[in-house]
């Protein structure tokens, strides 16, 4: 081989070698703050290990990025206090319409939209497009608040029933003690499917009030790591689109 080609190969060893020094040296140690709470298949705590949808996302960014994550899953409470007090990283879910009062003069930055969601009420077929008016008593999970029907929550029209048990809350649907349940679409489609297997017992009434939205995740003081975030969502479409069609949460 002549000695430029050695040369020229040398060069390019020392290269790669520098690259992969830096590559490393920008590796961090991310500590994600994540609900506690049984929400699958978008995430939950399930055996003492964080699952679901968001788990596998963010697997895949850290095998993407080279960082390595930590899940630090806690209350939601707890976790706006740790998140603000700067003791996590980045937390997920988030979006800039959560608990903006308690995030004044705190510079919260968010990536791109990771997850589309709908939240809306449950009702028995039999009581779909039936009206708001006959909402006296709606089922939520503890620490959700129904924010379409906040206005008759604090005028007294609508009662709240808060539980920790999305089983418990169906049951009583079916009994007509509550009137419907206020919950993520797909969270609740997935629950009747794959845990009570009773697929359509309580649905989705499009009528009511509900919201449309998207789940972020939000940092304060790692701008660069949501740069990172916001380029493996864009690049990584095809992956991304088949992890939420597994997990069916793709709306």
């Amino acid at each position: 081989m002549p000695v430029t080609y050695i040369k020229k190969f040398i060069l390019l060893l020392m290269a790669l070698y520098i690259l992969t020094l830096f590559g490393h040296a920008q590796a961090k140690e991310l500590v994600i703050g994540v609900e506690g709470i049984e929400y699958f298949p978008i995430y939950a705590k399930k055996d003492g290990e964080y699952k679901g949808f968001a788990r596998e996302f963010f697997d895949a960014f850290a095998t993407y990025s080279g960082h390595t994550i930590t899940y630090k899953p806690m209350p939601i409470k707890r976790l706006y206090h740790e998140f603000l007090n700067g003791r996590v990283d980045l937390k997920f879910p988030d979006s800039a319409y959560w608990k903006s009062d308690e995030k004044k003069g705190k510079n919260v930055l968010y990536s791109a939209n990771i997850l589309d969601y709908i939240d809306g009420v449950m009702v028995l077929p039999s009581n779909i497009s039936k009206g708001k008016e006959r909402l006296k008593k709606l089922g939520t999970v503890r620490g959700f608040t129904p924010w379409d029907y906040i206005g008759e929550v604090k005028s007294g029209v609508i009662k709240v029933h808060e539980s920790t048990d999305l089983m418990g809350l169906v049951k009583l649907v079916k009994a007509g003690r509550i009137d419907g349940v206020y919950f993520n679409v797909s969270v609740a489609r997935y629950f009747l499917k794959h845990t009570l297997f009773e697929e359509g017992t309580i649905q989705f009434d499009e009528s009511l009030p509900h919201s449309r939205g998207a789940y972020q995740a939000s940092t304060i003081n790692h701008p660069d790591i949501l740069e990172e975030l916001n380029t493996f969502l864009s690049e990584k479409t095809v992956m991304i689109e088949a992890m939420k069609k597994k997990y069916e949460v793709k709306l």
